[in-house]
């Protein structure tokens, strides 16, 4: 059977439909800009995305405000750009992001640039910007010993139940083999690290999956496509349960928030609490929306897929053509927004070979759960 894509422009946007798509363009990234990863969006309506500096370090903002089609950096171009300031003063690689119910920004910096082995101290933090007056308002680091050179540091979901000021979650997919849960207080900045490289946060071996028609079997020594383990993270409505998934795998795992949340817990604890949720796609980034429902940017299938709280799925959003390595996905508003990164083309996966081909897209896809 032919698939036949319908366009037309649609509010400065751009729209795509067939049997199995709807979405819309909400940007296309175009170089210099760099590569998009992150994304969160406000009650309003208000599109940031974050670019890291991982896999290139490129010299460009790393933190931008999408205004009228127009990359804005944000909140302030000294905040955003490479500088000789002490790496606690400027987002170095931004990765994970999500805004809270008070329209509050949080951004994970991840610390890392390609080409340099260590994450100095103050590099790797999170950061929370009120987005109305620009001002930040917390800037947590992760603190060594939890800080470790070979982590990636991904993504972050907030919870404002627990803590003075609220608690941040962390997923760590590694850099190197080291892959874990990372749990920050924000009002005091204490740090720990749970869940290192437990089941529930590493690659599941023996993995094999498709990348654009193409089957990749994962290898940590060769690595052909991106990899590693505790990667998307999603936060019920209530705040009482956490979810997560590793990028190299296809399990969904939640616990309880108050358990995690405790800093008296213990490991062994924490491990009890562990929750196998079925499996999934597998997947980058997670969101997730005020009725519990998780949806999941599926690489492999090139679509957006949506898991109810009745754990059914339903497929939102699939093109085979342009949804290349579905990345960052925040949900606001009865829509879903989606980064397509193009990171499985990077050179470190295909022998050298840049195989991107900007722009880099970023979506919108109607979920109908309103």
């Amino acid at each position: 059977m032919r698939t036949i894509f319908l366009s037309f422009c649609l509010v400065g946007m751009t729209f795509f439909s067939n049997a199995q798509t709807t979405y819309e363009v909400v940007t296309k990234i175009y170089p210099p800009n760099p590569d998009p990863s992150g994304i969160a969006v406000s009650s309003e309506n208000r599109v940031f995305l974050g670019f890291p500096r991982h896999a290139d370090n490129h010299k460009e903002f790393a933190l931008a405000e999408l205004v009228n089609d127009q990359l804005i950096p944000f909140p302030n171009k000294e905040y955003v750009y490479p500088g000789t300031k002490p790496y606690k003063d400027w987002l170095v690689s931004p990765h994970g992001m999500y805004i809270d119910k008070n329209d509050v920004l949080w951004v994970l910096d991840d610390g890392k640039r390609s080409g340099i082995k260590e994450i100095p101290e103050g590099a790797a933090k999170v950061v929370a910007i009120d987005i109305n007056t620009k001002k930040i308002l917390h800037s947590v680091i992760i603190p060594k010993p939890v800080l470790a050179d070979d982590a990636h540091y991904n993504d972050l979901r907030v919870d404002l139940s627990h803590g003075k000021s609220g608690t941040v979650y962390i997923a760590n997919s590694g850099f190197g083999q080291h892959y874990s849960l990372v749990v920050l207080d924000i009002a005091t900045g204490k740090a720990k690290e749970v869940l290192l490289n437990h089941f529930s946060t590493s690659p599941e071996a023996g993995f094999m999956g498709f990348l654009e028609g193409e089957p990749k079997v994962y290898d940590f020594k060769n690595q052909t496509f991106p990899n590693g383990g505790a990667d998307g993270i999603a936060i019920s409505p209530n705040e009482k349960t956490l979810y997560w998934t590793t990028i190299t795998g296809r399990k969904l795992y939640s616990i309880s928030t108050e358990i995690i949340s405790n800093f008296e817990t213990t490991e062994q604890q924490i491990e009890n609490a562990v929750k196998f949720e079925g499996e999934h796609p597998a997947c980058d980034g997670l969101a997730e929306d005020e009725k519990g429902n998780i949806f999941f940017g599926a690489f492999e299938q090139q679509s957006i897929v949506q898991r109810s709280k009745d754990r059914t799925f339903k497929l939102l959003s699939h093109d085979k053509e342009n949804f290349v390595w579905p990345d960052g996905l925040a949900y606001r508003n009865g829509y879903v927004y989606v980064t397509l990164g193009q990171w499985n083309r990077l050179p470190s996966f295909n022998d050298g070979k840049d195989l991107r081909k900007p722009p880099y897209w970023v979506v919108k896809i109607k979920t109908n759960n309103k």
